[in-house]
């Protein structure tokens, strides 16, 4: 069974440290944009909600996002490797689009090019390219909810 719970303060560390182990494009576009992971981490914990997935009770991951008027950013979903490939990421997709579809018009998020799994996975759940940031290797996704 999935679930989902705020991550609490003493969580944040781990969180972070699965985030910037996700790949190495992260740490280049912090670079790209001139900020520093410190300043990344301050983001990241005071910057929209976070909330823990877990499976069975056990942390499988979490989901970043942030509210900005009618569109929920989706800042991050990061699983651990172990929990990949099972559903996982498609159930919370369709849980927030659910949860949230009388409150917001779309879902936005950031997906770097080369994470081809991922693009795949928003796509079969009616993501659509709608900008490319060349600079820094990310495709800028969108699904309308209403």
């Amino acid at each position: 069974m999935i679930t989902y719970e705020p991550a609490r303060k003493e969580q944040f560390e781990e969180l972070m440290a699965l985030m910037m182990d996700e790949g190495e494009y992260l740490r280049e576009a912090l670079r790209l944009m001139n900020i520093t992971e410190s300043e990344f981490d301050n983001l990241f914990r005071t910057i929209g909600q976070v909330y823990c997935i877990y499976a069975d009770q056990q942390l499988a991951g979490f989901y970043w996002v942030e509210e900005r008027e009618q569109i929920l950013h989706l800042h991050a979903i990061i699983l651990k490797a172990q929990f990949q490939g099972q559903g996982i990421g498609t159930q919370t997709l369709n849980n927030l689009t659910k949860q949230l579809k009388h409150s917001i018009n779309g879902i936005e998020l950031g997906v770097h090019e080369s994470n081809l799994r991922a693009i795949r996975v928003y796509e079969r759940n009616g993501f659509k390219m709608v900008k490319e940031l060349h600079d820094v290797r990310f495709l800028i996704m969108q699904k309308q909810v209403r």
